[in-house]
Formats: C-alpha cells, sequence, structure tokens
C-alpha cells in the first residue's frame, strides 16, 4: 500500500471506550437532517447484550475496496471512492433505492432512508467528522489507514 493511501483519513472506533451515550447519533442526525433522530444517524450504536457494560458502533470505515461501490448497479455509480481522500461517498441524487449497498457491506452501514427513498451513508461530515470530533471519550476517533491497521491488530490480538 502507497504511502498515499496509508495516510488517508478514515474513522475507528474503539468498543473498550464507548459508553453508549450515543451523543455521536446525535450530533450526526442533527447535522445531516436538522434534527435529533438517533434512528437517522449514520451511526448506531447497539448494546451486547451478552456482556453488562457493551457497546458496538457500526460506523462506516470507508473501506479500502468498498463492497457497497462494487454493488451500486447505477450508471454513474452513486457511491464511489474517492482516489485521493479514500472516502467513499453517495450521491443520493444517483440513488436509485434499490438497498444493493445496504446488503453488500459486511457490517450494514449504509441505510435505507424510508423518507427519503434512498440509501445513505456516512459523508465524513466535510473532512471533519461530527461523531469523533464529539466523542465524549474516545471511542470513535479520525486516523490515518496506517494507524487503523495498527489499531486493528492491537484490538484483535
Amino acid at each position: 500500500m502507497s504511502d498515499r493511501l496509508l495516510n488517508q483519513k478514515v474513522l475507528i472506533y474503539d468498543p473498550r471506550k464507548c459508553s453508549g451515550c450515543e451523543y455521536c447519533a446525535v450530533v450526526c442526525s442533527f447535522h445531516h437532517y436538522g434534527i435529533i433522530d438517533i434512528a437517522r444517524s449514520y451511526v448506531q450504536v447497539f448494546r451486547d447484550e451478552s456482556k453488562p457494560v457493551a457497546f458496538i458502533s457500526a460506523i462506516c470505515t470507508h473501506c479500502e475496496h468498498p463492497l457497497c461501490e462494487a454493488a451500486c448497479p447505477t450508471e454513474p455509480k452513486a457511491i464511489t471512492k474517492d482516489p485521493e481522500t479514500g472516502l467513499v461517498l453517495l450521491d443520493t441524487l444517483r440513488c436509485v433505492g434499490c438497498r444493493s449497498c445496504n446488503f453488500a457491506c459486511p457490517i450494514s452501514v449504509p441505510h435505507y432512508d424510508e423518507d427519503r427513498g434512498t440509501s445513505s451513508k456516512c459523508d465524513f461530515c466535510g473532512g471533519d467528522p461530527l461523531c469523533a470530533k464529539y466523542c465524549s471519550t474516545g471511542a470513535i476517533r479520525v486516523v490515518t489507514r496506517k494507524e487503523a491497521k495498527q489499531f486493528m491488530e492491537e484490538i484483535t490480538q
């Protein structure tokens, strides 16, 4: 992987730090929809019922090889990966609402927006992800791909 790719910014989630406050979802929904509705957030927080205090957050990791982009049937694609930033972006004006991306994503990040009739997903808030900026525990952070790979190696050992 080239240095340019290794230095692209991505989001990581550390479940050991998550308090389950869902503030990440609150700021996301307010930023994108102008309302506080965690069901409309691009960040989803789930409680792991098998543990006393454990939460799992589903955030877009802007994959190196995004399956959501590959599954998108529209031409031109509604989901594209920016080669410079590495961000995987969804253009709702091109989206036909087929939900292929929703099913293709291994962590089910794109979700179908009933009101709009299209899928939606993280857009990295234009380069300054609010979920990470306002995460009081630091469970969601912006790091380079290189740092994310190192983090994943640490957390899975």
